[in-house]
């Protein structure tokens, strides 16, 4: 780096000697290679613990360069990651230890790629981040297209093939090595399977979740994007991307999708910008009419008939809170199986899993993080920042009903780093 390239940015005066150090940029291949590279892990079989090793490339990365900077809004993530570790003293097998490991490595990967975002502000400009995520978004939708044509294939990959048998009798396992592109039901009384979009996710639920904290980031995309071909060519996308999302049927994801459209829509309105909120409102009546015409919305009703999804829901969420009143301090470390219904305690939701697994004081600390940084950096001032900001007011919404993985963490936790050190002058 030249004398003249350098800007007070990259630079760190020690005292008392007032040494000049001049630190290297990180480089943005670690992120680039997690989000643009998710379908290939995907492909693979290694999606499930490809994030967990860039996660410590990037660790090592930032201890070898030193002079990492914090921000105001991350050490309500460092508490909330102490009280998981201390939730692991109630931990009742070995079982449970292996379901508690890969949730804590979860969690502490993705505050890792927070820390990595808001250091990496030369490599990583809003600009790069924002394409890398909408590469993923173009994935999703492109594998969700596929699954409609082809929902029974399910992939053989390299990691599938060396895994031992007893291993891939896991459900979770065989769709983590061996992924379908689609979850197919067969309710009772159901006249047809129902064929959801998964991939390049376990399950449909997944997918729905990624695509509602996704595609605000591509409505970010179109305002950051110059051309008038390329922006276009991105909204035509985004119309095409609403036939996998209604395929999968998913509720949740409308909703948490909708909260983020009316979000931006009202802020706009109050900034003054009447023309860009009446554009929003009419993207979303076109939307609300498109659901209804194409028969998604009758589709949504007949699969909630067949499977009553919401009560048995409601049932496993009393059951739930009432176990963790036993233990509302440190939880039970991870979801546990209820033998009378069958079902885990703890699961069918990610604000139900922090409950039961972390206690309510892990539940607090991990809502007090996230709504924490959406108040810190309310004042966004553009409208791409008015779109990426409403990526955690969506996973908000949605952390009741749908569980969040490593990468759906991973998309909302890199926005939240964009945010913050646009805040506190980091970009």
């Amino acid at each position: 780096m030249s004398a003249t390239a350098l800007t007070r940015r990259d630079l760190h005066f020690s005292s008392p000697a007032a040494e000049l150090v001049v630190r290297q940029p990180l480089p943005a291949w670690p992120l680039m290679l997690l989000l643009v590279g998710f379908p290939l892990w995907w492909a693979l079989g290694a999606a499930a613990f490809m994030p967990l090793i860039l996660a410590g490339v990037m660790a090592v990365l930032m201890l070898a360069r030193g002079g990492t900077v914090l921000v105001p809004g991350i050490l309500p993530w460092a508490a909330f990651l102490v009280w998981v570790a201390a939730a692991g003293i109630n931990l009742l097998s070995g079982a449970s230890l292996l379901a508690y490991g890969q949730r804590s490595g979860i969690l502490l990967a993705v505050g890792i790629f927070l820390l990595y975002v808001i250091n990496a502000r030369d490599s990583l400009p809003v600009r790069k981040v924002v394409y890398g995520l909408l590469a993923m978004w173009l994935a999703i939708v492109l594998l969700g297209i596929t699954a409609i044509y082809f929902p029974d294939y399910r992939l053989t990959t390299p990691v599938g093939l060396i895994l031992p048998d007893a291993l891939l009798e896991n459900p979770l396992v065989r769709n983590l090595v061996l992924p379908p592109l689609a979850e197919v039901q067969h309710p009772g009384g159901a006249p047809e399977a129902f064929n959801r979009p998964a991939a390049p996710f376990p399950y449909a639920n997944s997918w729905g979740v990624m695509f509602a904290v996704l595609t605000p980031v591509a409505c970010a995309a179109v305002a950051l994007v110059r051309s008038p071909l390329a922006k276009a060519l991105l909204v035509l996308g985004m119309a095409v991307s609403f036939w996998p999302a209604l395929a999968t049927s998913n509720r949740g994801m409308l909703v948490g999708l909708g909260a983020a459209v009316v979000y931006v829509v009202i802020r706009l309105a109050f900034r003054g910008r009447l023309a860009a909120a009446a554009l929003g409102l009419a993207g979303m009546l076109l939307a609300g009419g498109t659901i209804v015409a194409t028969g998604s919305l009758q589709e949504i009703l007949d699969r909630q008939l067949y499977s009553d999804s919401t009560s048995g829901r409601l049932s496993l969420y009393r059951q739930t809170w009432q176990a963790t009143l036993e233990q509302p301090l440190l939880g039970y470390g991870t979801p546990q199986l209820e033998e009378t219904i069958g079902v885990s305690l703890g699961t069918q939701g990610y604000l139900w899993m922090l409950m039961f697994s972390y206690g309510l004081v892990g539940l607090g600390l991990f809502l007090y993080f996230l709504a924490g940084a959406v108040l810190r950096t309310w004042h966004t001032p553009s409208t791409v920042g008015l779109w990426l900001h409403s990526v955690p007011v969506a996973a908000l919404v949605m952390v009741p009903f749908y569980g969040f993985d490593v990468m759906q963490l991973t998309a909302v936790f890199v926005v939240l780093a964009l945010l913050l050190r646009g805040r506190y002058g980091a970009e």
